[in-house]
């Protein structure tokens, strides 16, 4: 359950990236490419190393790596 919570904010910063990338792509105005740029993009590279971390951690849990 631990595991579960600690994982929890991933999920949840991936689909506010995502609709933050679709209001970009519904309404190309400044202020939601605003926040693509400055609020997405970077939540999106935050959850993508979030993973690589989780992953390299379980591996090494399982004595893989």
């Amino acid at each position: 359950m631990k595991e579960f919570l600690q994982d929890h904010w991933k999920p949840l910063g991936a689909g506010v990236g995502m609709l933050l990338s679709a209001w970009f792509l519904l309404d190309p105005g400044p202020y939601p490419m605003a926040l693509f740029t400055f609020v997405a993009q970077p939540l999106f590279f935050a959850v993508f190393v979030g993973y690589l971390v989780s992953i390299r951690r379980d591996l090494k849990r399982r004595k893989v790596l």
